[in-house]
């Protein structure tokens, strides 16, 4: 499970407590909030769940509003009306007093952190000194008042929560401030404007970012809501952008020459419209319900995240195809995935595009919604190359997948922009190779991840930093045993070290050869000679050729 839930913190419970809720309503371990309310306070806690966690420190950074009462004249040793009472004064202010204290205090400035505060200092949160009577020096924390509005003010009246003697006013005020304010500390600093002491009685979080009151849910809610299977009711999608984006989305398997086209046209946009270049792209579990009977990706997860970063993406969205994700409406896709959770204001699309349940949503669905939901929408044509008898077909992932099955891994190459490579970490083989002079080193191919056609290739193999050509054989060893494993075997040029256990990197360059069953050891011997030789005369083609284009 992962996601966002705006909780409706009801007062008495810690931040603590309701993780701990939420752990054993969910059944889930990994969670964060992104910022701590007091057990007094109410409204608005967000909690990430699962993967959502990444988000806490942008969530955290996030403009808040609060709605605070505090009570003039009355000092205590935390700040709040939960504390212990150090002082009291009656003192009454008018309106116009109060207005010119809340001006004095809005903008950038300095605001050191109460004793009775989570942040931690040396590893110890502040309140745990507080209650062993420590009290050290605090570093101030920059923060910013936007906003401060006064709702109500009380004639003085008895304050029974305190046993105070004395009468006091009350004030209630809304604040709109960054992160890192603590309102009772602007209570206080209120006070000290006034002329006087004051303590904070009741605080009520309504905003934090887009997140409101109106929409959060109590334990109870939420609760009752995941006992009925209904999670959108209350869990957001994975998925925050604080700022507007120009943004792609689709699979983007291999990030081929297509995909390339339709990238450098959302960074163009966002050039020249100002906005943050995004991608969204789709991702399945290896276990997931939709992977039944689907073919092997061009990229791992890891090397997919990797790629669209290289592509030149500082935020890359990774969205889960999950059976909840499945049943989204293609209309609620774009507005609570593109436009809620990623403020998209431009989108970018190819041709092909589809998304939400069944795939029912494209390209027409897109325009229909523009003016709707306020955004641009620039469509991107298909790159096309011609097959290998002539014909013009589109560049696509399938299509590239198909030439390498087919063992066309310089056609794969042009199309991907770079060679298609395989990674992992050398294993112990049989040591065939090496009683017959020709030493490997050895992976498994990734589950899930595409390996090309079954031969022998001339391949380029990054190990230790380096890069080394080498003869790469993909198969089985049927001149050895018909039960061996499929393996990927290759032996590196000039190069005679141990890296068992180290990872690397093998990009498939040119097809020498398909798979071959030898009679006996020695004929295989002979074959990887031949093959040797054609290796290197690769090789002496690839380094002629750079020299030639570099006397151009």
């Amino acid at each position: 499970m992962d996601g966002i839930i705006n909780v409706n913190k009801e007062a008495g419970m810690t931040s603590f407590d309701v993780l701990r809720a939420l752990k054993r309503i969910l059944h889930e371990k990994k969670m964060g909030h992104a910022g701590t309310l007091d057990p007094m306070a109410e409204g608005v806690l967000l909690v990430c769940v699962g993967k959502a966690t990444k988000l806490v420190e942008s969530l955290m950074s996030e403009v808040k509003v609060y709605r605070a009462e505090m009570l003039l004249g009355v000092e205590t040793d935390t700040e709040d009306s939960t504390g212990k009472l150090l002082s009291e004064e009656e003192r009454t202010v008018t309106e116009a007093e109060v207005l010119s204290a809340f001006q004095a205090l809005l903008g950038k400035r300095e605001q050191i952190p109460p004793m009775y505060s989570a942040k931690k200092v040396e590893g110890k949160r502040l309140y745990s000194m507080a209650r062993e009577g420590i009290v050290i020096e605090r570093k101030p924390s920059q923060i910013e008042i936007f906003s401060i509005e006064l709702l109500s003010m009380t004639a003085p009246e008895s304050v029974a929560a305190l046993s105070c003697r004395e009468k006091h006013q009350r004030i209630t005020f809304r604040v709109k401030c960054s992160k890192g304010t603590y309102i009772r500390t602007l209570c206080t600093e209120i006070g000290e404007k006034l002329g006087t002491k004051a303590c904070m009685s009741a605080l009520f979080r309504e905003e934090v970012g887009e997140f409101q009151f109106k929409e959060s849910k109590t334990l109870s809610e939420i609760e009752k809501e995941m006992k009925k299977g209904d999670l959108s009711s209350f869990l957001k999608p994975a998925l925050y952008s604080k700022v507007p984006t120009a943004l792609t989305f689709g699979k983007f398997d291999g990030v081929h020459l297509g995909h390339q086209k339709i990238f450098s046209s959302v960074f163009g946009i966002a050039k020249e419209e100002g906005l943050k270049p995004a991608v969204l792209s789709f991702t399945m579990e290896k276990d997931s319900f939709f992977l039944q009977g689907r073919k092997d990706m061009l990229s791992t997860e890891e090397e997919h995240f990797t790629r669209l970063k290289n592509a030149g993406f500082h935020e890359v969205y990774l969205y889960p195809l999950t059976v909840e994700a499945a049943r989204m409406s293609p209309e609620d896709f774009v507005k609570i995935i593109l436009i809620e959770s990623l403020k998209v204001k431009h989108l970018v699309v190819g041709t092909d595009c589809s998304f939400g349940y069944k795939g029912a949503g494209n390209v027409e669905l897109l325009e229909s919604l523009q003016q709707k939901y306020g955004f641009k929408l620039t469509v991107v044509d298909k790159v096309l190359t011609l097959n290998p008898a002539g014909e013009e077909v589109e560049v696509s992932s399938s299509y590239i997948r198909k030439a390498l099955e087919e063992g066309r891994v310089e056609e794969a190459a042009a199309l991907l922009g770079r060679p298609y490579s395989i990674n992992g970490s050398v294993v112990h083989g049989k040591a065939i190779g090496k009683s017959l002079s020709f030493p490997t080193a050895n992976i498994f191919p990734k589950e899930g991840k595409l390996c090309p056609e079954e031969g022998v290739y001339y391949t380029r193999v990054m190990v230790l930093g380096e890069e080394y050509d080498a003869m790469t054989n993909i198969g089985r060893n049927p001149s050895i045993s018909a039960e061996n494993p499929l393996t990927i075997e290759s032996h590196l040029l000039e190069f005679d070290r141990d890296i068992y256990g180290e990872k690397i990197r093998v990009s498939f360059i040119k097809r020498i050869r398909e798979q071959k069953h030898f009679p006996n050891l020695d004929a295989l011997k002979a074959q990887l000679k031949a093959d040797l030789r054609t290796v290197e005369n690769c090789v002496k083609s690839k380094k002629t050729l750079t020299v030639e284009r570099g006397m151009q």
